[in-house]
């Protein structure tokens, strides 16, 4: 009769081989170039911590989870997000996992990119700095290059101003340049036609005589371009102030909040005329009874022309003095009496308020207030009476010289 079998109990060495052969058997067997789904489980500032279901949590760091340096890791990842990631390294000396969930989305963004290009469709981006010659936008996760002409339907000389913003973009080019993927971009076509309907929807709701907010964007002489939120107005130099502006960098800058009132518009050109004036600050508003007709005020010469002088009374109120007017003399130009800046004393003539014109005398208010002998008068009267009659031209304001 043979004798029982007795097993023996596995020693504790053989028994803890074989749970670590039994738990490496129930985890996922990892290579280097793989593809693998996991969950994030923890997320810091630099990294973010992911179980792959392998012995070894895998490591994404901030630079192989997205090409967005501006991106703050601890906002777009959470715990619990699941992600697929691309296995860089199984073991990096340290006994942890390398993986990056950049590389796999590149190569699903690569597709959509390429298809884009083809199809001509638009995706979006964000623009994350500033080269020679352009910018460079983060689309769908991949480096794309735009031109600084691409940028905008119009010339764009501060291309800082772009840094950070998200736009949509079309794949101007999409291939490989020198081993390198290259990929250009550009939104000037989009923003023709973005500028294009924001322009009909602006002058869908304008109407002449209304209050609209606005920012300077451009200055030139002979007026200052606001833009309107969707298409620009022009702020012509005489309707910058009451009182009189030479070149309207004198009272606006670029980049200034206006409030300005429509006061023409042209939709079949595409054009919106402003104006700063407020017309309860009119300086002609009350005028008669400031300059009643014959009082004598004070004023200042603001500039000479060939038939007579331009006299300031207030701000937005000039005033003329014709040649004949100036002196008890016969004399051939203004500045033989005048110069620009000199204070006066002018009598009321006339006052014009359709026209809003004023006619002023010095030669008048001199005889009032200084009086002469009336032989003296009576001569020099005669002497200037034949040049009382010639009518001094209409000075006009200066006209717009661009087209814009």
């Amino acid at each position: 009769m043979s004798e029982p079998i007795i097993q023996k109990p596995l020693d504790e060495a053989s028994e803890a081989q074989q749970f670590k052969d039994m738990l490496d058997d129930s985890l996922m067997s990892l290579r280097n170039g793989a593809i693998v789904k996991g969950t994030i489980v923890r997320v810091t500032n630099t990294e973010a911590i992911v179980d792959l279901g392998y012995k070894s949590d895998g490591i994404i760091t901030k630079s192989e989870f997205t090409d967005d340096s501006t991106a703050i890791l601890t906002e777009i990842a959470k715990p619990g997000d699941i992600v697929e990631v691309f296995v860089i390294r199984v073991n990096d000396g340290e006994g942890n996992v390398l993986v990056s969930k950049k590389k796999v989305d590149n190569q699903m963004n690569i597709r959509v990119l390429e298809q884009a290009f083809e199809e001509k469709t638009a995706v979006p981006g964000k623009i994350t700095e500033v080269v020679k010659g352009g910018l460079v936008a983060n689309i769908l996760g991949a480096r794309a290059f735009i031109p600084a002409s691409q940028i905008s339907a119009r010339y764009e000389s501060d291309l800082e101003s772009f840094k950070g913003k998200e736009f949509n973009f079309n794949i101007i080019e999409f291939g490989h340049s020198k081993g390198q993927r290259r990929i250009v971009a550009g939104r000037r076509e989009l923003a023709a036609q973005e500028a294009d309907n924001a322009r009909k929807e602006v002058f869908g709701k304008l109407e002449v005589g209304q209050t609209i907010d606005g920012t300077v964007i451009r200055l030139v002489d002979f007026g200052a371009f606001v833009d309107l939120g969707g298409t620009d107005g022009l702020i012509h130099v005489s309707e910058v102030s009451w009182k009189r502006v030479r070149r309207p960098s004198e009272v606006l800058a670029v980049g200034d909040k206006v409030k300005a009132t429509v006061v023409g518009i042209d939709a079949e050109k595409g054009k919106i005329s402003l104006s700063l004036k407020d017309m309860a600050t009119n300086p002609w508003n009350g005028i008669m009874e400031r300059y009643p007709i014959d009082s004598i005020v004070d004023g200042t010469v603001a500039r000479l022309a060939p038939f007579g002088a331009f006299v300031t009374l207030e701000d937005g109120i000039d005033g003329l003095v014709h040649i004949s007017q100036i002196a008890d003399r016969r004399i051939a130009r203004p500045d033989e009496e005048l110069s620009p800046g000199q204070v006066i004393q002018v009598k009321i003539l006339d006052i014009n308020l359709e026209t809003q014109k004023i006619s002023l005398s010095k030669r008048e208010a001199d005889y009032i207030l200084n009086p002469q002998p009336e032989e003296v008068h009576e001569e020099a009267h005669e002497e200037v009476q034949a040049v009382d009659t010639i009518e001094a031209p209409v000075e006009e304001a200066p006209t717009e010289e661009t087209n814009e």
